[in-house]
């Protein structure tokens, strides 16, 4: 090999070695650039997954309130149809009285009607 083809060798082994020093330095700069938006991209996904299990844990909260409701007010409601159904027995009691009080009421109004009766056939 001759100086001159040497020294195009050198030159050529130099821009060779430049050109992949600037692709090794570019493809750093965008695995950091995908480092970074990965890091951004996980911080996000975990704020977004503590928000959830907040939400979740407040539904959660929420729901077992309301089961506690719920079986409150069934308790009222058993309780209400309780009152209800001694409510229609004293109801028809009171009905039965007041049959057997009309009865005797009508009973008292024939006897004072045929006594009325008697005494106007009396004059």
């Amino acid at each position: 090999m001759t100086g001159d083809e040497m020294e195009r060798a050198i030159e050529f082994l130099l821009q060779s070695q430049a050109s992949l020093e600037a692709q090794i330095a570019e493809t750093n700069k965008i695995v950091q650039l995908n480092a970074e938006t990965q890091t951004a991209f996980i911080q996000i996904v975990t704020r977004h997954i503590e928000a959830q299990g907040e939400i979740n844990a407040s539904l959660r909260a929420s729901i077992k309130q309301n089961e506690v409701s719920i079986k409150q007010a069934d308790a009222r409601i058993k309780q209400a149809d309780v009152r209800i159904e001694q409510a229609d027995t004293r109801i028809k009691q009171a009905d039965t009285r007041i049959n057997h009080t009309d009865t005797r009421l009508d009973r008292i109004e024939a006897l004072v009607e045929r006594y009325i009766e008697g005494r106007n056939g009396q004059k």
